[in-house]
């Protein structure tokens, strides 16, 4: 199958991961790939993916930008195509009585916009919320994929590299310091907590959150590491994982906790509240539950990780790349009438 990968952003975060892994994988199983990318786009695909390079930091409505996508994919002349999030979707719409083969559209996360997105022959969702309000009646839920670290760091170079009381519990919270992931939040919450909190990455909020902290004299229990690169290879060193975030589509930390057998405790947001037992969701933004949510999953850790017991299973196999790349692969080739 001749497939078309179509991405209009650029950048480090996880919709352009997941782009390049899906890309690598469908290539890997022997479909002839080609991924249609910004200019600027700076990551590495394996060297069977046939790369194709557009202008798409001009503005959808561009008639460069329109007449030089619709020229790519004409010269491909694929079985299919395969857009991810608004812009890609956006671009495919404006052009699609042209095209003769079948559209397929990946959602990422909510969308105020969706009409580009009921023109698509089919609809993927990386979780049941954000298709939601989608009435379309060909889409379907294929959550993302993780690969576990192939190199994992132990608890012992974790306690040493960030200072930490080794007798105290670890606890981790990985993304990027902005408004949406509320952090602020889960910092309130910790007072009074006995563990160790790491908190993972880098972000315009960073100077607010130290400055939080301070003011809560809970510098001797957060910890603002900045960004590190594999954090998830950190993970397995955590006693448990804490989302805090306002939304999401799906959630990457959720999964490599998962995949690596470390509860997770989380906002009431995708795909979280799909995946992780009902008991370790909070409501968003309450500190207080959070708060009382903490202290009770800190005093029965091993009853927290029994009640994973069939969760890790399950992701085991659920949230690997190898099912997302699977069950990607079979839904494009229905869309093309081979299954």
């Amino acid at each position: 199958m001749k497939i078309c990968e179509i991405v209009a952003s650029y950048g480090e975060g996880g919709l352009e991961n997941h782009f390049i892994e899906l890309c690598n994988g469908l290539a890997a199983e022997g479909h002839e790939v080609h991924a249609v990318i910004p200019n600027e786009f700076i990551k590495h695909f394996d060297c069977k993916v046939i790369i194709h390079k557009v202008p798409f930091h001009l503005s959808r409505k561009n008639v460069i930008l329109l007449w030089r996508f619709y020229k790519a994919i004409k010269c491909i002349n694929p079985d299919v195509i395969h857009t991810h999030a608004s812009k890609a979707t956006s671009l495919m719409a404006s052009i699609k009585k042209f095209i003769s083969c079948p559209s397929v559209a990946t959602i990422h996360g909510k969308k105020q916009e969706i009409s580009s997105y009921l023109k698509m022959d089919a609809v993927i969702g990386v979780s049941s919320d954000v298709l939601k309000d989608l009435d379309h009646p060909n889409k379907k839920v294929i959550f993302n994929g993780v690969k576990c670290p192939s190199i994992k760091v132990v608890r012992d170079e974790v306690v040493k590299r960030f200072n930490l009381i080794g007798s105290r519990p670890i606890i981790m919270s990985i993304g990027r310091l902005v408004e949406v992931k509320n952090f602020d939040m889960l910092i309130n919450a910790w007072q009074g907590i006995d563990a160790d909190l790491l908190l993972i990455g880098d972000g315009p909020l960073k100077s607010k959150l130290n400055n939080q902290i301070q003011a809560l004299n809970l510098a001797s229990s957060i910890h603002l590491t900045g960004f590190i690169d594999n954090a998830s290879a950190l993970i397995g060193a955590a006693d448990f994982i804490v989302i805090s975030s306002q939304r999401e589509g799906f959630n990457y930390v959720m999964a490599e906790a998962l995949c690596q057998s470390i509860p997770v405790i989380s906002t009431d947001v995708p795909a979280p509240n799909e995946i992780i037992p009902k008991q370790y969701l909070v409501e968003v933004g309450n500190s207080g539950a959070m708060h009382d949510l903490l202290s009770e999953s800190l005093a029965n850790l091993d009853m927290m990780h029994l009640g994973y017991k069939d969760t890790f299973s399950w992701s085991a196999q659920a949230l690997s790349i190898e099912a997302m790349i699977a069950e990607t692969s079979n839904f494009l080739e229905k869309q093309c009438g081979v299954l």
